[in-house]
């Protein structure tokens, strides 16, 4: 970049006071022009003037309100205004932080001195095209201060009172590309899952009937050690078959194919059944309910049954041994019922309370490696209490333990079948 201010010695015999006078100069000259770009950025120039080898152009900034260069200004994308020699007349904050410089050593340098040289060619051609009045786009990576940036290059060719010059808006995209990223890593391993998972539903179901046909034959012949060795595998395969199950459940959840079967039923009884049996499998945790008045419920039984499921087993997961496991429920407003499901874990840290329900989330802690489990079962207990238009959530603590509860509608028949007539 050529500067206008140069400093010429052209005497060897300069005295100390003749250098001096210059450097003052020059020093009014650098504090004008700072204080110009800053009225610039403020909207209060109506115009500069670029000084080239032939002639000067002036650029009238009067008829850009005031308001819209502010929001220019202050948005994330960086802003570019270039002359037809490729020189930044015009750059907002964002842009500057972007090329790590001071907004100073932006503006009235040339352009393409602030890209890669990986990427100057293609740079250039996306200037060339934009010149010819056609919108030209381009992506790039500049080296930002901790790691590279990736950037969508935007370029149109603006008339500006007579003259043109080009608009560049610089967006950066990283969160874009991290999104991209992360959506083919869950699609490859939605692929997995649904190979794997319908390839594993046989031969589970056939070693499942084998092993219970053995547990019977050894109960018959009297060896009740060998039937209880089977008892404990068939427990560890309807785990496994659970799992596989989860696994389908996720691929029909993100089809939209999971189905639901609708019918109205006794809320409290569901969740003395559903606590009964867990009870059964969870034998070091004892189970304390403290239901209020029952309510109908309107949805699938099976399904609501299964959250109930995954909330205890996640609470009995990551709880000590003996510790108790509180149910409660209530009912809000006549209109709605709330179950929850207290425990007195590990809890979950604040930083990832807002990830509890995504899909193959798990708690991060000095103990995650113990803990069984994919993370689908709160993802597919979210999805099933959203689909029966209730909500799902938590509360929580890191080593506090946590309480996990959702709120169901009401059924009530009179209304729907008024609901169904109007």
């Amino acid at each position: 970049m050529e500067k206008l201010i140069q400093i010429q010695l052209t005497n060897e015999n300069n005295t100390y006071n003749d250098l001096s006078i210059q450097v003052e100069e020059l020093t009014h000259q650098l504090n004008e022009a700072n204080e110009i770009i800053e009225a610039i950025r403020k909207g209060e120039v109506d115009a500069i003037i670029v000084k080239n080898e032939e002639k000067h152009e002036v650029y009238t900034l009067q008829s850009a309100d005031k308001a819209y260069r502010i929001f220019i200004e202050k948005m994330n994308e960086g802003a570019l205004t270039l002359n037809k020699d490729g020189l930044i007349i015009y750059s907002n904050s964002s842009f500057a932080n972007l090329v790590n410089m001071p907004l100073e050593n932006v503006i009235g340098f040339n352009f393409i001195n602030f890209i890669p040289d990986a990427y100057r060619n293609s740079v250039a051609e996306l200037m060339e095209t934009a010149w010819k009045k056609q919108e030209s786009k381009g992506e790039i990576v500049f080296d930002g201060k901790i790691k590279m940036v990736p950037v969508l290059l935007s370029m149109n060719m603006l008339e500006i009172d007579g003259g043109i010059a080009l608009s560049v808006i610089a967006t950066d995209i990283t969160l874009q590309k991290e999104t991209q990223q992360h959506k083919k890593a869950l699609e490859k391993k939605d692929e997995f899952i649904s190979i794997a998972s319908h390839e594993l539903k046989t031969p589970v179901t056939s070693i499942k009937g084998y092993v219970q046909l053995l547990r019977y034959n050894f109960q018959q012949d009297g060896n009740t050690t060998a039937a209880d060795l089977l008892t404990k595998v068939d427990v560890q395969i309807n785990k496994l078959t659970n799992l596989i199950g989860d696994l389908l459940d996720v691929k029909k959840i993100e089809n939209g194919q999971l189905q639901y079967h609708e019918e109205a039923f006794d809320f409290n009884i569901l969740v003395n059944e559903v606590i009964e049996e867990t009870e059964r499998v969870l034998k070091k945790h004892p189970i304390v309910a403290t239901l209020s008045e029952s309510k109908t419920i309107l949805g699938d039984r099976n399904k609501i049954g299964q959250v109930i499921t995954n909330l205890l087993e996640n609470a009995s997961k990551y709880s000590e041994a003996g510790s108790v496991i509180n149910v409660e429920s209530s009912v809000k407003d006549n209109n709605r019922i709330s179950l929850s499901v207290k425990d007195k874990g590990i809890g979950i840290p604040k930083n990832q309370l807002n990830k509890i329900f995504e899909r193959f989330f798990r708690v991060s802690s000095e103990k995650e490696n113990t803990y069984s489990g994919l993370g689908l079962g709160l993802y597919i207990s979210a999805e099933i209490i959203k689909r029966h238009n209730g909500i799902i959530g938590v509360e929580s603590e890191e080593g506090n333990g946590s309480t996990f509860y959702f709120e169901l509608p009401v059924y009530n028949k009179q209304e729907k079948e008024n609901a169904s007539k109007g």
